[in-house]
């Protein structure tokens, strides 16, 4: 199979209006995860739950029982885990003020329950933005034509902007896709920044992966919040918040990188140089996304 990897500097956004009335209303926060063997707070209010890293959420997938966990990727062998300085300029690291969590856990950043319905994507790729209901959208893609892209890389610019209304969201992303648009074969692997109060209970931009098995119709979720994504690193995890540009003033870069892994098929996600976490094929049950992607976005 021919191999094929595409790099783009890409800054996409997106805005969707909720029909929902009224202002935002605090969640509450989940119980903790099951595995939990430490709890931390960070300054903004994040709780975050250190969790045995062989009883995460992803391996409650009926279709990873048998998975065997990835630590690192193929192609890197060596070390310990460290810390990017990087990536600690990017993220509210607070949490780690009292020792972070121990080695063999990973950080999930507790969940909040809102009473609010969250807006899921449900969109042909090549259709107008109107057809999406107020979903606005800018996309710069490549589309190779056959299901053997194994990766791509995006650099996008991280902003806190503002919401016109309550439940309402924006976000960039990197968007790496297999199958037919608007069908249940639509197979993603996505992950970006997304400013969405009503989601996360954050009145900023956090960090986010994404998944969809069927094309936005039930297999996949945003981060750890059903079984399917793979956590890895125990510095840094999905629903975390970022820091954010100013205008006129610095300038933040999120760098990701999602490279298929010819050993395994796992899609691993690196941000700044450093692997995370991974998307295993099993979870696209036989899929385009088990060998390979066709379009980039």
């Amino acid at each position: 199979m021919q191999k094929f990897y595409f790099s783009v500097v890409l800054a996409s956004a997106y805005l969707l209006s909720s029909c929902a009335e009224g202002g935002y209303i605090p969640g509450r926060l989940a119980k903790k995860p099951k595995g939990t063997v430490k709890t931390l707070k960070a300054n903004n209010g994040d709780i975050i739950d250190c969790v045995d890293i062989y009883k995460q959420p992803a391996f409650d997938h009926p279709l990873m029982k048998n998975h065997t966990l990835q630590t690192t990727p193929s192609w890197r062998k060596y070390g310990a885990q460290r810390n990017n300085p990087i990536l600690d300029s990017l993220f509210d690291i607070s949490w780690r003020k009292n020792g972070g969590c121990p080695k063999g856990s990973i950080p999930i950043v507790r969940s909040v329950l809102s009473d609010r319905p969250i807006i899921r994507k449900n969109m042909s790729f090549f259709d107008p933005a109107s057809y999406n209901q107020g979903h606005q959208y800018a996309i710069m893609f490549f589309q190779y034509g056959q299901a053997s892209m194994q990766g791509g890389r995006a650099t996008i610019s991280q902003w806190d902007p503002s919401l016109a209304q309550p439940a309402d969201f924006s976000l960039s992303q990197i968007w790496i896709m297999g199958g037919q648009s608007g069908t249940t074969n639509w197979q993603t692997v996505e992950a970006g920044w997304q400013k969405y109060p009503q989601r996360t209970g954050v009145n900023g931009p956090t960090f986010f992966v994404y998944w969809t098995a069927n094309g936005y119709n039930g297999e996949g979720c945003y981060d750890l919040k059903c079984p399917g994504w793979v956590l890895t690193s125990n510095q840094y995890s999905p629903g975390m918040t970022l820091q954010s540009s100013a205008y006129g003033g610095q300038q933040i870069e999120l760098a990701m990188d999602i490279k298929r892994d010819q050993s395994t098929g796992n899609w691993w996600l690196y941000l700044s140089g450093t692997p995370i976490g991974y998307w295993p094929p099993s979870i696209y049950n036989g899929g385009v996304l088990t060998s390979g992607a066709d379009t980039l976005s």
